[in-house]
């Protein structure tokens, strides 16, 4: 595979889909917690959750802000791209967790989403290296 610049139609296309996809899911985050729990399917939220759902959302817009500050640079996008892809797959993680407990509707949606999401980020991060 030969190494491809930020503006790869691929890379750049990917890249602003993650970056303005995460800015957006950040502000929900922030937002309205309560809300984005519930489209993620959790179904039991109290202050806890609420908070944890911010600081998940202040760490999704700081990701795409980078990522989309970075769209014209090959290695600070190439450094953006790991950072998402390294919490993509965290976040996978996490919901496959939770398959095992009374949320599993928000593990099986977010193991969904978050495990395509780090499989593309390391396509793209090995697209960029």
């Amino acid at each position: 595979m030969s190494r491809a610049e930020a503006d790869a139609p691929d890379v750049r296309t990917w890249s602003l889909v993650s970056g303005l996809g995460r800015v957006a899911f950040g502000v929900a985050m922030l937002a309205a917690p309560e809300v984005a729990l519930g489209v993620m399917g959790f179904t039991e939220t109290g202050p806890a959750t609420v908070t944890v759902t911010r600081l998940a959302g202040i760490r999704d817009l700081v990701l795409g802000g980078v990522t989309l500050g970075a769209l014209s640079d090959r290695e600070r996008l190439l450094n953006a791209t790991v950072a998402n892809a390294t919490a993509d797959a965290g976040d996978a993680i996490a919901f496959a967790l939770a398959l095992r407990t009374r949320e599993r509707s928000a593990g099986s949606y977010g193991l969904a989403a978050a495990l395509p999401a780090a499989l593309t980020g390391i396509w793209v991060a090995r697209r960029l290296s």
